[in-house]
């Protein structure tokens, strides 16, 4: 849970910047998206800060749950990354034929591997999680949020612009992971563990909805 606090930080400063990079690109987008996803940002952004607060407090004397609560809270962690996929048309988890992936970037043949790869690490870490590894699977979910940092989304939209411009590639497809993460070890590690269930279930939905209304071209 030491690492809690770099998790949150670079989720936040990349969080802000996105606000930072739409407000002038605002046009691309329905007249009320931009201020309600600032709004939305600036919500989750406080609520992270006080989620990496409390896990670094508790890491010393808090004890990783077990049960049921355990099988609810990994259970989101792992369809959070089929959740975020929604922004790609819920690919690689639907059935498509081959010639659908004919023609896209190396980068987002690399984006749908990770996607793929992440979704069954998830799983591996559950798994350790329920084979009283807790402590190994904790720190598993902190390392694998800070992986997924690795930028590796080309899709042109005025989220990834400036950092196609200047990178190449995108950081932030992956974003509501790195919060589902914190949430998610929050609620293990009884950290207002309801609070923080209802968080990462409330990620999970949100970044669907982003998903479905880029796929019905309502937002963009």
């Amino acid at each position: 849970m030491a690492m809690a606090p770099l998790l949150f930080l670079a989720v936040a400063v990349l969080s802000l910047k996105t606000v930072w990079d739409l407000v002038p690109r605002a046009g691309s987008f329905p007249d009320w998206f931009v201020p309600t996803f600032a709004a939305g940002v600036t919500v989750l952004v406080t609520v992270a800060g006080s989620t990496a607060l409390g896990l670094w407090r508790a890491r010393d004397f808090a004890r990783p749950a077990g049960g049921r609560w355990a099988l609810a809270v990994w259970v989101l962690l792992v369809l959070s990354f089929v959740c975020t996929s929604s922004v790609h048309q819920f690919h690689p988890f639907r059935l498509a034929p081959a010639a659908a992936y004919e023609g896209i970037s190396p980068v987002l043949h690399f984006n749908l591997v990770v996607t793929g790869v992440s979704f069954l690490a998830a799983v591996g870490l559950g798994v350790l999680y329920a084979r009283q590894r807790r402590g190994v699977a904790l720190a598993g979910l902190v390392m694998l949020g800070l992986v997924l940092l690795v930028p590796n989304d080309d899709c042109a939209n005025p989220f990834n612009d400036w950092w196609l411009a200047t990178v190449g590639a995108s950081p932030l497809m992956f974003l509501p992971n790195l919060y589902a993460n914190l949430f998610g070890m929050a609620a293990l590690m009884g950290v207002r563990p309801r609070f923080h269930l209802l968080a990462l279930a409330a990620t999970c939905a949100g970044v669907t909805l982003l998903g479905l209304g880029h796929m019905t071209r309502v937002i963009w």
